[in-house]
């Protein structure tokens, strides 16, 4: 059973030679991508698991490689999402050896260390197909086919955005049943297409109602990728006034932009997921000042408000996460004194190996956390500070770009696309220190990474004076 998950890679196949790579992007690549679980794979000999998203961003990658790559412009982020992907790698493959310096005994004639260090380097190679699959083809597609492009004779960003917010509507929608009876509809079907495949993702309750998780394997992620969705689903509500404006229940004063926006905000409330929920406070926050401010006095607004509120959620969450797990009053305490626990339990881990980490696969359990709910702590462990490093430089680097293009004279709508793009960055950042971004995350967030990259809005001239107020001051003098 598990060779079903090739036939969306069949259908892709199909779509790229019967029309363009957009087509299969938007047709096979986000259906798959929104609707689909990422943790049932395709395990054959001698080959790395492949995931529905694998097998379908394989045949994309090779259309971009044949069609497209004469539009790349070399850019330092390119290097840097490369040397991320070579990062998770490498210190999959060598870790030890790097950390103990060793690492020319790869070459030495012991069999016994060629086993072990031969084994160590499949699992690199391993690990690069993955980080090739959800980090730099994603990246590849979102700097060469959202931008600059049309399909249908609409504009790609405006398609990319409705299929993205309508498939997020209707996993909201799935998962009423799923929020009112604490189970999820995703396993319970793919358990039985994949009976011999263990699902390691058990639901949770909150509150009374299940936490949402949607295809996407956890509720945190799930309430990520809703939260993305919630921030383009708005900007197209203002770039493209008529989109959705027709009834479509009966004569009900119901649109179909209501349903949408009503469906992904729905979704991001029933993952009762506090990181994402303060994603979206920040991001929104953002937004507001930079209607009322230029974009200089908000961003010195906003820092000014973090650090205040950064201080006092300090001084609050310091005496709400102090005391053990079995003392906590509530499952949210117990949650957040987990975390800070974290820190503690891993430090010793992350100063043993501080250059490149453990490796992803077997990195060890520090007094019995196997779960690192902190990306970027996540990060020093497994690749230590390279990686964490790397990570940094993509997430600022892009930050830094968006406000560069934000400084240029622009069309309202590249604007409102560039504050946009801020918002789900500063978002997604900011629920990382609650997760680590994994399953479908890793896809959305490099893929926004290459679509920011890709961005070259034309430049708005200032309209010149009339040149009747320089008659009318000549009248004067």
């Amino acid at each position: 059973m598990s060779l079903l998950i090739l036939i969306p890679a069949l259908i892709c196949w199909v779509v790229l030679a019967r029309g363009t790579i957009r087509q299969a992007f938007i047709y096979v690549y986000l259906p798959v991508v929104l609707l689909l679980p990422q943790y049932f794979v395709l395990h054959t000999p001698h080959l790395p698991p492949i995931t529905f998203a694998d097998a379908v961003i394989l045949p994309i990658g090779v259309a971009l490689a044949a069609r497209e790559m004469r539009r790349w412009r070399p850019q330092w982020m390119d290097l840097w999402v490369l040397l991320f992907a070579l990062g998770a790698s490498l210190s999959e493959a060598l870790s030890p050896q790097l950390a103990y310096g060793d690492w020319y005994r790869f070459f030495s004639a012991d069999s016994a260390v060629k086993s072990l260090l031969g084994y160590t380097f499949n699992n690199g190679v391993f690990r690069f197909f993955a980080e090739t699959t959800t980090i730099i083809l994603p990246y590849m597609v979102g700097k060469l086919l959202i931008e600059g492009g049309e399909l249908g004779g609409e504009p790609m960003r405006k398609v990319v955005v409705k299929r993205m917010v309508v498939l997020l509507a209707i996993v909201g929608a799935i998962s009423i049943y799923d929020f009112f009876t604490g189970t999820s509809s995703w396993q319970r079907l793919f358990g039985h297409i994949f009976p011999n495949q263990s699902v390691d993702w058990p639901q949770q309750v909150r509150w009374g109602f299940g936490r949402i998780a949607g295809p996407f394997a956890h509720a945190i992620l799930a309430g990520m990728v809703f939260l993305t969705g919630l921030v383009y689903c708005l900007w197209l509500r203002s770039a493209d006034p008529g989109w959705g404006r027709r009834s479509i229940l009966g004569g009900l004063p119901v649109t179909g932009r209501q349903l949408v926006l009503a469906g992904v905000l729905a979704g991001l409330l029933m993952t009762q997921s506090r990181g994402p929920w303060l994603g979206v406070a920040l991001a929104l926050l953002f937004a507001l000042l930079v209607r009322v401010f230029s974009v200089r006095r908000a961003a010195v607004a906003f820092v000014l408000l973090l650090a205040a509120f950064g201080t006092a959620a300090f001084y609050v969450g310091d005496r709400y996460t102090t005391g053990a797990r079995d003392q906590a009053q509530s499952e949210e305490q117990s949650s957040a004194i987990y975390r800070r626990q974290l820190l503690e339990s891993y430090t010793p881990l992350v100063k043993e190996r501080m250059a490149f980490g453990w490796g992803i696969s077997d990195y060890p359990s520090a007094n019995g956390q196997r779960s690192i709910d902190n990306q970027y702590l996540w990060l020093a462990v497994t690749q230590g500070f390279v990686g964490l490093g790397l990570f940094l430089a993509i997430g600022l680097g892009s930050g830094i770009r968006l406000v560069q293009l934000a400084a240029r004279p622009m069309h309202h709508q590249d604007r409102m696309l560039v504050f946009a793009h801020m918002a789900v960055l500063m978002g997604l950042m900011a629920s990382l220190t609650t997760v680590y971004m994994g399953e479908q995350v890793v896809l959305v967030f490099f893929l926004v990474i290459g679509w920011v990259q890709g961005m070259n809005p034309a430049a708005v001239q200032a309209p010149a004076p009339s040149s009747a107020l320089y008659k009318f001051r000549r009248v004067l003098s």
